[in-house]
């Protein structure tokens, strides 16, 4: 195989903050759109368990999913042969860019556009969690101190700090970066490094 070939198939890649860039913001609008999604059904859902199982399966499951679908583009659109080092640049950059999009965007709808939808969820909340630990016959005090606990949330609602703005954003920062570390692991491709190096040798 001739340099070129291997340049075109990625031996030579390099970050490429463009592509990365443009992937973050897209997965930064649809982990909007699928928040403010959950948001609105968590408000009516009437079943603690389809709550629980919405909110895990569609921001955290689903996300992931597009998330790893994203990384694979790039790294096709980087030749299809990357490293462990230019994979967690370019997966960490989208991810940067997609939470800092999404968490500011979601802070400014539920704070400043539709403050209203994060009480009724909250009190959507409370509601299925009293029903369904009465029905698992939890003690009274524990039921009391969980209902309290989110009545704090409720009472929080419109009253949120830079200090908190910014330590939720650093905590989500902080986790992007460990699955950026988890996405480069499973994608990184040195096939053909590997095989240059044989050739060589």
């Amino acid at each position: 195989m001739t340099e070129s070939k291997f340049t075109e198939a990625g031996f030579n890649a390099r970050f490429n903050k463009k592509e990365s860039t443009k992937y973050g913001i897209v997965l930064g609008v649809i982990s909007l759109v699928l928040g403010i999604l959950v948001l609105y059904i968590s408000k009516a859902v009437q079943s603690f368990w389809v709550l629980t199982a919405l909110s895990f399966g569609i921001n955290t499951i689903l996300y992931m999913v597009i998330a790893l679908f994203f990384t694979y583009s790039l790294r096709k659109r980087n030749g299809g042969i990357w490293n462990f080092s230019i994979a967690l640049k370019s997966t960490f950059l989208m991810l940067l860019i997609s939470t800092v999009i999404a968490t500011l965007s979601t802070m400014l709808y539920v704070h400043v556009i539709n403050p209203g939808i994060q009480e009724d969820v909250l009190r959507n909340t409370i509601n299925l969690t009293i029903e369904q630990m009465e029905n698992s016959g939890v003690e009274n005090e524990v039921i009391d101190s969980r209902v309290a606990a989110l009545e704090e949330q409720m009472n929080a609602i419109g009253h949120i700090s830079f200090k908190d703005v910014f330590r939720g954003l650093m905590i989500s920062i902080l986790m992007q970066f460990i699955f950026s570390l988890i996405l480069a692991a499973i994608t990184r491709n040195e096939k053909l490094l590997q095989t240059n190096k044989t050739t060589n040798n």
